[in-house]
């Protein structure tokens, strides 16, 4: 799962840094700023992925975590089966 959101994100923030340059290469902006935008967009759509990827993670774990959670009920539950 985590490498899934590696590669979705880093295809992500190559595809927006890719479009940003695009889009201010047909507009005629100049070279520095083409690329300050280009930076800025993959800088953006990283940081997204990986909170987005954290929660994901948190998500996983703590369904991991309360899935093996034994109580005293689920004792008795389970010794009956």
């Amino acid at each position: 799962m985590r490498r899934l959101i590696v590669r979705l994100t880093t295809i992500a923030s190559l595809l927006a840094a890719f479009l940003s340059t695009v889009i201010g290469l047909v507009t005629g902006i100049s070279w520095p700023v083409i690329l300050l935008r280009a930076t800025l967009a993959l800088v953006i759509v990283v940081l997204v992925g990986g909170g987005f990827g954290l929660v994901l993670m948190r998500t996983a774990l703590r369904r991991y975590y309360e899935e093996r959670r034994v109580t005293p009920g689920d004792r008795q539950v389970r010794a009956g089966r």
